[in-house]
């Protein structure tokens, strides 16, 4: 059971990365490893959760805004009043 927690966490650090489209170099490659494998020494309970609070801080990830849900309502009309 626990081959697919470590499996599903380098998965998904990975995952999160390329999924926010960050720049996967060598050096933050090998930053993301140092930090699951940091966590992984811990033996904190919930590892994945732990990655997803560090990863942010240890890359020097810049705060993306979150992009509108939709584009702003104009009033318009499509014609269907008319004659």
């Amino acid at each position: 059971m626990q081959d697919i927690v470590y499996d599903d966490l380098f998965s998904r650090t990975f995952g999160y990365l390329t999924g926010n489209r960050i720049l996967l170099t060598r050096d933050r490659a090998l930053a993301a490893l140092r930090l699951i494998e940091e966590i992984l020494i811990t033996d904190t309970p919930d590892p994945l959760e732990q990655v997803v609070l560090e990863l942010p801080r240890r890359l020097d990830l810049a705060d993306n805004p979150v992009p509108p849900v939709c584009p702003p309502l104009r009033r318009g009309s499509i014609g269907f009043g008319r004659n």
